[in-house]
Formats: structure tokens, sequence, C-alpha cells
């Protein structure tokens, strides 16, 4: 093991990391290797569904690699953030990151990879993020692995268990299919599991061989009463994971679910001398498709897109007239009632377009619908009204193509000496900023594989959280961001429908759980539970996930249908936006949705509440505060 604050480059010897490099900030070390079934043939003995993948544990010896380096050797969490696919022809560059110590003495750690195929200009893709924490001085294993088999354990019959892997889409080859015996005993799994002969020899290599580690979670297989059951489970979050001695070719396990209605499971595992080897505190598995992964080759690396407002495609000639029986629709807000003015724009606009599209007189004729500052483009925006009916009418756009236009201006009074060469594109949608007219694009967004992350250290607040998004955001904060106290909000609270058995998961995976019947688009209902909350839940991250839908072809549309959908999104998310105002938040998620981007045919009021989002997430960062649009994944934007 080197010195790494005396060279600049050095040799590990390692079989999937080769060099070590020292930071230039300070600390911190970056680790390097490359893998192909060329010079690594046993991955190929790992598929799932067809797909050869980098094992799970395999992300874990990486890690425990790195921590080595700098005195780091515990993962106290890791998250595997998107598998990693072993291409059978060519390699895989691979990094492994550590950060310089906090305060604690706690490093950050990640694992990136990039595909030689896509050179030298491609972005890397993370695929796993964690902690790394200083070795506890043990030795021995919580376990007497001495006494073997254990006492009152029952024996099962494990033959038939990789031909019931592999028709749940687990394919595992000669070099993982390490599992001999297995027993059972009071919801406890032990497990005997082994190398290949062939393969003992470069056990020595490894802290602990990938395959050899994988072998020894396949023994969850012959327990339904645990997490691996059933279905192409991988695992997902490691916590407390330690390791007391290297180079075993054999392992004794023992494996056991942590808490009750927890999907997580211990591991304990030692050798046939009874020496503990290594162990996990908690270990959670989450099941994978085939679809998952045909989409994962390309999605993680250019599948993401967004919408860039581009240069109209040639010069837009100013002046001329607008054709007679184009009717030009005027929106602009400017009252301090935001949440007023938005239920006032909308159902205004929302008469408006509904007469025009049912007057059979005026076929073929366009309604032009002009707002100020209700888009992004590139300049934030100021009218968050104007940018719910930017919504509205995208949806009906899509119900009635080639009869609505939209204009969004920075010279409402002005506009009329464009429109005629705006009318001329023939697009639906477009900008005009000084003059110049611009119009929507799709464009790509390269995935660096920075992941901002971060809720703070204190409470996180979800709204709707007790319904299903609720729910996997709640699992998603507590697992992938390590949030340890949570305030779910729904209308029913406590007892709505899965509430008991989300709040008994959630605490199984260490987290402190209020859930509270409050409707946050009630202004005074939710002050009251914020200054309620329980010392020690000052709130730290804001996610917004509540939502109503009442789908309906804009003909349909009554104020009676809109206004519950704007309610659920805009009061709601007004609400917070103000009782929150003098918080330190670390985080303030807003989930919207694609329709309001991209138009959707009976949803125009969804898609009018949903905008409202991304215009106040717009705005709040022009602001100055901490804001994150659609993704939960992100964490703190800089403060300007």
């Amino acid at each position: 093991m080197g010195d790494v604050g005396s060279v600049g480059l050095g040799s590990l010897g390692h079989p999937l990391l080769g060099a070590v490099v020292s930071l230039a900030s300070g600390g911190g070390v970056l680790l390097s290797g490359r893998l192909s079934l060329a010079t690594h043939e046993w991955l190929a003995d790992h598929a799932v569904h067809g797909v050869m993948l980098l094992p799970g544990t395999a992300f874990v010896e990486l890690v425990v690699r790195a921590g080595d380096q700098v005195g780091c050797g515990r993962v106290e969490e890791l998250v595997i953030e998107a598998p990693l696919i072993v291409p059978e022809k060519g390699g895989v560059h691979l990094q492994v990151e550590v950060g310089e110590a906090d305060a604690s003495g706690f490093r950050e750690v990640s694992v990136y990879s990039r595909e030689e195929a896509d050179g030298d200009g491609a972005a890397w893709v993370r695929h796993a993020h964690g902690v790394l924490g200083s070795a506890v001085p043990s030795s021995e294993t919580q376990y007497d692995f001495g006494v073997w088999p254990p006492v009152g354990a029952e024996l099962v019959d494990v033959s038939g268990e990789y031909v019931r892997a592999a028709e749940n889409g687990l394919e595992y080859g000669p070099v993982f299919q390490g599992l001999r015996r297995a027993w059972r005993r009071d919801g406890e799994v032990f497990a005997e599991v082994g190398l290949p002969e062939g393969e003992r020899e470069r056990a020595g290599q490894f802290g602990l061989h990938p395959a050899l580690f994988d072998a020894a979670l396949h023994a969850l297989g012959v327990s339904g009463a645990l997490a691996g059951g059933s279905g192409s489970l991988l695992p997902f979050s490691w916590r407390g994971f330690a390791l007391e001695a290297v180079g075993a070719t054999s392992l004794r396990v023992r494996l056991a679910s942590v808490g009750a209605g927890s999907d997580a499971v211990s591991v304990l595992v030692g050798d046939e001398s009874g020496r503990g080897v290594a162990s996990v505190e908690s270990l959670v598995l989450r099941p994978v498709d085939a679809d998952q992964l045909n989409a994962v080759g390309g999605a993680a690396r250019d599948g993401l897109f967004r919408v860039e407002w581009v240069d109209a495609p040639g010069a837009v000639a100013a002046g001329g007239e607008v054709a007679s029986r184009t009717e030009v629709v005027r929106v602009v807000s400017e009252g301090p009632d935001v949440v007023g003015e938005v239920y006032g724009r909308v159902l205004e606009v929302l008469e408006r377009v509904r007469a025009w599209v049912a007057d059979e007189d005026l076929a073929g004729e366009r309604l032009v619908v002009v707002t100020r500052g209700a888009v992004d483009a590139g300049d934030g925006v100021e009218d968050m009204a104007g940018a719910a009916v930017w919504g509205l009418v995208r949806s009906a756009q899509s119900e009635n193509p080639g009869r609505l236009v939209l204009v969004d201006t920075d010279d409402v009074e002005g506009v009329g000496g464009v429109l005629p060469g705006v009318l001329a594109l023939g697009e639906e949608q477009v900008v005009v900023r000084s003059g110049v007219v611009r119009v929507p694009r799709l464009g790509r967004v390269r995935v660096s594989g920075e992941v901002s992350g971060g809720f703070g250290s204190g409470a996180v607040l979800v709204t709707g959280g007790t319904g299903v998004l609720g729910g996997v955001v709640s699992r998603h904060l507590v697992v992938r961001h390590g949030v340890s106290r949570l305030v779910l909000l729904s209308r029913r609270g406590a007892e709505a429908e899965g509430a008991a058995e989300l709040r008994a998961e959630l605490e199984g995976a260490g987290a402190e759980v209020v859930i509270a019947a409050c409707d946050a688009a009630d202004g005074e209902a939710l002050a009251g539970v914020l200054s309620g909350l329980p010392e020690g839940f000052a709130l730290s991250g804001v996610v917004h996930a509540a939502g109503v839908l009442d789908d309906g072809l804009l003909t349909s549309l009554t104020r009676e249908r809109v206004e519950p959908v704007l309610r659920a999104k805009v009061d709601a998310a007004w609400n917070l936006h103000e009782l929150t105002a003098g918080m330190d938040l670390s985080a303030f998620v807003l989930f919207s949705s694609a329709t309001g981007v991209l138009g959707g045919a009976g949803q125009s009021n969804y898609a009018a509440a949903n905008v409202f989002l991304d215009g106040l997430a717009s705005w709040r960062r022009a602001q100055g505060c901490r804001v994150c649009r659609w993704r939960g994944v992100c964490g703190p934007r800089p403060v300007a």
C-alpha cells in the first residue's frame, strides 16, 4: 500500500484497479483500472436477463480497496445507482474517486465507468456513491462460525437453486455457482459457499473475491421469509461493510432480516476455521427486469433531454399585418397575489380557448396567446401565472393541432410587429427576446457523472407522503440520501391505506417518522404542522410530491374540474415556499410532469398545475433559493 501523499502515480496490482494518483484538491485519491471479458473472463458468468453485469459485490471490492489507500477501510454506506454493463467486445475504463476527509474523518467515494468504444470525449457515468470510514479495530465477527452446522438448523435442498435463479433471469456460470449447502433456523439462513478449483488461485488477489461474496448472497433464495425469496433481485444499498480477512476461497455465511417489516438483511461471513471474514450491517436488494437493463446501455449516457430555445431558422421579418381572423389574447400578471393570479389567468384563457376551438366558423384559423416572462429561455421565469397558462395551452395544442400559438415576449405591446413573421414560421411555440425569435428544440444532456446530493442533517417533509409516489420518495430519501427523519403529510395521515406498513419499513431502515393528516394546500393547517413538529425535527428539506388528476379534453373542462387540480400543486407549493422561507433548507424539490413540457391530450388542467411548479422552480433559483425540479435525485444548488 503506497503513500499517496508522496507520489503522483502509483501501481496497485489489484485485478480491477491498476493505478492510483493523489488529487490536487487535497486529501483525496483517484484509482483507475480497466475491465473486459478478455482480461476478466469470470465476469461472463454473471448475467441478468442475458446482460452481463459487474456484480454488486465487485463495487464493494472496488471501494474497499480505494478506502484502504487512505486508511478508511469501512464502507459506511454504498448505493448502487446504475448497473455497469460489461460489453461483449472491448473494455470499460474504471475510476474510483475518494474525497478528502471531513471533520469526522468520513470520506465520500464514487465509482465511474466509460466504455472504450465511446472515445475519450464521452462522459463518465457514475454507478455507485457512498461514504467511507475508519475500520473498527475489531477482529471477531458477532457469530461463532466454529460451531458448524448451527445447532437446531434445518438442512435445505439447494440442488435446484441455480435452475430457479435462471428462471428468474439470474444466469450464473460456473464461477458464480458457489452455493454448496444451506440451513434454516428461526428466520436465519446459513450457507456454505466456495470458489471452483480453477478460480481459487485468483482469490488471493482480491480482498474478498466478488464471485465468492456474490455466492454468499445466493442463499437468500432458499427462504421466502428473507428479501431474496424470488425474482431478479440485485444488491442496491450496503451499510456497515467491514472486511476482516482477505483471500478466502470458501465461506460460512449467516443471513438474517434486519427488523420486522424490513426488506434489508444482515450478512456475517466466516471461514472454515471459524475466523470472521466480513460483515454487513444492512443490505437492501431491489428487483430489476429485462426492460430496465435494455434501456441502461444508452440511456445512462445519452437518453436525457431538455428543451432548448434556439434562434428561429432564417430571419423573421418584422412588420406586416396579422391575418384578420387571427385573434391575439395578451396575458399579463402583475398582482401581488400569485396564487390568485394563477387561477384567474388559467380560467380566463381556458374559457377563451374553449370558445375558439368550439366555433366551427373559426376552423383553420389561429388563436395567439401572448405572455411576458412566462418561459425560462435562459433568463428565468417572472410570471408564474403565465407559466401555468403555457401548460394549459400546450396540452390544448395536442388536441387542436394548428389552431393555437403560444408566444412569450419581453415586449407585449410591441409584439405585433413580429407576429406576422412568427406565424409564418408555422411554429406553435416561440419566445421573443429583444426582437430575436427563438423556437423550442430537444437538446441532449450529456451526463457528467456529477450528481448533486444532500438534504441536510434535519428532517425532510414529503407531501403526498403516504401515497404510492410518496412512499417511493421516502424510501429513496432514507436509503439513497441517508435521511434519518421524515415528516410525511397526506390528507388522511396515519389512517391512509398502507401508512402503517410504510412507517414500519422506514423505521426498520433506521429513520424516525412523523405522519400527519394535513392538506398542504391549506396554509393554516400546514403552518400548524410545521410549528408543532417534535424536537429534533427542524426541516432541512422539502419534497412536494402531492397531486390530483382529473383528466378530460379541453372542451369538457370546467372551473370545478380545474381548481382542485391546481390547488393540490399550486396552493401547496406556494404555501411550502412561503412557510419555509426563513428555514435553512438544503433542498426544495418539486415533482413536476413531462406533460407540462411536452403537452398531453386530455391533461390541460394537470399541465397547467405542473408548469406552475416549473415556473416556481425557475423563479426561486433566480432569487438564490435552493430548488430542484422534477427529480428527487438532486440536492442543493449554489445560492447566489
